[in-house]
């Protein structure tokens, strides 16, 4: 009896996910990838012999004892033998002066240091630092969807995460902007004020500095490039294809059933089950031609301040010196603010001398320099764009963030190239991602926690991955959701899924 086909549009951590679990449970799959190479939003690139990596600052789940961490050995993307970087300094501080912290990996040891810093504060340090320690343990469902779970399955996660709901329900309602009002010192109440996006909720902070503390939030050797490597070459194992710069331009649907796809050279794939895992506004708009909606994602493309997304201005240096000494991520607030659709008051430089097995010249380290922000940030550099201002406005920011890097490190002058500027476009043109967004919508104290199934009412045969169907993405929800899709599409044939090979 000949296989049922899988259609897998985008070759990212989704994708990827997906079309292993597909392949283990004896389904014939091709991945579509509109790009050159495999990776979606976990890429990185060449620059003038040096390595940049563009997605992974710490990875979750590689911790044995972590729920995602058999996802992870399932699909590949780590083994026992995967050697990581465990960050102690998990960033610095930097407001001027004397006027410096280090958030430390270990949470003990952050403790001590902010109080050293702001003793007017210690009680609410310690009552912070429990926080995080108390996020240590929690995770959210891996191995199947909640509503294909049984009664027994459903009362099991209902008694493990009953101490840990409470916690979550309540600090997802709280912004970080307003927690930080808890503290006197200005600079902790900036930190912790200013810690991602704004409004961003404090339970995702926490879960952040949990997941690391715990050491599950490391960064495997190699970076993205090894995690998408392992995962193809485990992929293509199992005897999956792959289709190189094959962009689809659309899901053929008949009488309500996906039944292909076609491509934009006009080639046209027949299949009996589609996957997107490609962003969900994309699928939605282009790829189903605005023919289908889901309310849950609707709301959230209609309200921006509720729900923005996470972009980034980064401009990329190759330091002639190797930095291993200096701090893993060094937030500084320089003295002026930082103009691009707004004032930014902060860059922060991520130093990559910690992982020597990246391309980069013997001696050389490479150091992004980043600015964070959301749909604003977006729409200025496109109306840059259009207005054919780009490449100058991209060199003007580069050498504004290079002069604040010098004025830190003044013994690199001179020593310091830059070899690259990414923007919110960069993003948009490579992912077809909303407004140039590298992840999901921001986690913020009044949105609601997004969990949507991945299937579309009246569409049959077709199911949606990636990291934008599930709470605030990320890596764990990218894989999570490729596997979910090859359980629904296993659950409609009444196969029993098979997470291996047998």
């Amino acid at each position: 009896m000949k296989n049922k086909r899988v259609i897998i549009i985008g070759g990212g951590i989704s994708g990827l996910a997906a079309g292993i679990y597909a392949k283990i449970n004896g389904y014939d799959a091709v991945i579509l990838e509109k790009n050159h190479v495999l990776g979606g939003a976990c890429i990185g690139w060449e620059r003038k012999g040096c390595y940049i990596d563009g997605c992974i600052h710490w990875m979750t789940g590689i911790n044995p004892k972590s729920k995602y961490y058999d996802l992870w050995t399932e699909v590949g993307a780590i083994s026992p033998q995967t050697e990581y970087f465990f960050q102690d300094d998990f960033y610095t501080l930097d407001f001027g002066g004397d006027n410096k912290f280090t958030v430390w990996a270990d949470t003990d040891k952050l403790e001590r240091e902010l109080i050293a810093f702001a003793p007017e504060d210690e009680k609410q340090i310690k009552s912070f630092c429990k926080l995080i320690k108390r996020f240590r343990r929690i995770e959210g469902p891996v191995q199947k969807p909640v509503d294909m779970m049984n009664l027994s399955e459903l009362l099991k996660i209902a008694f493990t995460m009953l101490g840990d709901y409470y916690y979550v329900s309540k600090t997802s309602k709280i912004s970080c902007e307003d927690y930080a009002k808890k503290f006197k010192n200005e600079y902790i109440r900036k930190w912790i004020a200013e810690h991602m996006s704004a409004n961003y909720n404090l339970m995702s902070m926490l879960y952040m500095l949990g997941q690391v503390s715990r050491k599950n939030g490391g960064i495997p050797l190699g970076a993205s490039r090894t995690v998408i490597d392992n995962m193809q070459a485990k992929y293509l194992s199992l005897g999956g294809e792959i289709r190189y710069n094959a962009e689809v331009a659309n899901v053929n649907v008949d009488n309500g059933v996906a039944t292909g796809v076609t491509l934009k050279n006009g080639e046209v794939l027949n299949c009996d089950y589609t996957v997107s895992a490609t962003p969900i506004e994309h699928t939605l708009k282009v790829l189903l031609g605005g023919k289908y909606s889901l309310k849950s994602i609707d709301d959230r493309l209609k309200d921006e301040k509720t729900y923005p997304i996470y972009t980034y201005t980064t401009a990329v240096f190759k330091c002639n010196e190797d930095l291993s000494s200096a701090p893993l991520s060094h937030k500084v607030y320089p003295s002026a603010p930082i103009i691009l659709e707004k004032a930014h008051s902060a860059v922060t430089f991520r130093n990559y001398a910690y992982d020597k097995t990246l391309k980069v010249t013997e001696g050389c380290t490479v150091v992004q320099a980043t600015i964070s922000g959301e749909d604003e940030m977006y729409y200025w550099w496109k109306s840059i764009k259009e207005n054919g201002g780009y490449k100058a406005e991209k060199q003007k920011i580069a050498d504004t963030l290079l002069k604040i890097f010098l004025s830190r490190y003044p013994s690199l002058e001179g020593k310091v190239e830059i070899i690259d500027v990414i923007t919110p476009m960069t993003y948009e043109r490579y992912l077809n991602t909303r407004h140039g967004s590298f992840q999901g919508f921001v986690h913020t104290a009044k949105g609601k926690s997004l969990m949507q199934k991945g299937v579309i009412k009246n569409l049959r045969n077709f199911i949606l991955a990636g990291q934008g169907i599930f709470r605030s993405g990320g890596m764990p929800p990218a894989a999570i959701t490729g596997r979910f899709a090859i359980q629904r599409i296993c659950k409609k044939d009444k196969k029993k899924f098979m997470y291996k090979p047998l």
